[in-house]
């Protein structure tokens, strides 16, 4: 009985102070560069979160349960994790079958696009950026030069920018950074990230921790006392049986002296 109580109070302990660390992963298998980015952004939000695992098995980004909601929403805002940086040369291994002249261009003006959204977030107020460029029609006619390439920049920013300045900062990248390219034919479409509500997370984080901190101490208290309690009355008919057994041999030792 007490060997039981025992294992119910360590297990009370264990539960209160389970609870009041209270993190679960909010993402995992995760590259470095990957972790490295969410950790930062979520930092940049005071969200405390903490970076956890190894790159064999992949990291993985732990929050308290109580800041969940608000970094899942910067995370949908943010679109995390990014995907790996492109390089053209993985795209594009020497053991890969020769592909069609339309094929190849295709896949070019893909990693061009994903290569430049990446290059834009690297911008501060940048939440998040997409990049389109106009594939060509697929034509047999190579020697039609007709086609005109167009690029559309879908950017979503945070914080006070001037809007004319920033666009056309984006549109000299993007001129600069493509062939036959005009700059009247980039557009530039900016959209103002929603604000995300919510209350400072060190401050409730503490408060419940203090309140974990005071139930577990309750607990104890209880445990203590009923252990205490069971400890006494479990002894009890041990010393009842003594007495009896003592009060029994007195008897018998003064019957045996009766002559």
């Amino acid at each position: 009985m007490v060997r039981k109580l025992v294992h119910i109070f360590f297990v009370i302990i264990s539960a209160g102070l389970l609870s009041a660390c209270n993190n679960q992963k909010l993402l995992e298998n995760l590259t470095q560069e990957q972790a490295n980015q969410v950790l930062a952004i979520l930092l940049q939000h005071n969200i405390s979160a903490q970076k956890s695992g190894a790159a064999k098995e992949g990291y993985a980004i732990n929050i308290s349960q109580q800041e969940n909601t608000v970094a899942l929403s910067i995370i949908n805002q943010y679109q995390l994790p990014w995907s790996a940086d492109i390089e053209i040369g993985q795209a594009f291994p020497e053991s890969a079958l020769v592909a069609s002249p339309n094929a190849e261009q295709t896949r070019v003006l893909s990693l061009l696009e994903q290569r430049l959204g990446q290059s834009l977030r690297v911008i501060n107020q940048v939440v998040n950026a997409r990049v389109h460029i106009s594939y060509p029609g697929f034509r047999s006619d190579k020697g039609n030069k007709t086609a005109v390439n167009h690029v559309g920049v879908l950017i979503s920013y945070k914080g006070d920018i001037d809007d004319n300045l920033f666009i056309s900062q984006i549109k000299s990248f993007i001129k600069n950074s493509l062939n036959d390219v005009r700059y009247e034919n980039i557009s530039v479409v900016l959209f103002d990230a929603p604000v995300i509500q919510y209350s400072s997370p060190i401050k409730a984080s503490s408060s419940r921790l203090w309140l974990w901190f005071i139930l577990v101490i309750i607990c104890t208290i209880t445990a203590i006392g009923l252990l205490v309690f069971f400890m006494k009355r479990s002894a009890s008919p041990l010393n009842n049986n003594n007495i009896e057994l003592i009060k029994a041999n007195d008897n018998k030792e003064s019957s045996g002296d009766v002559p």
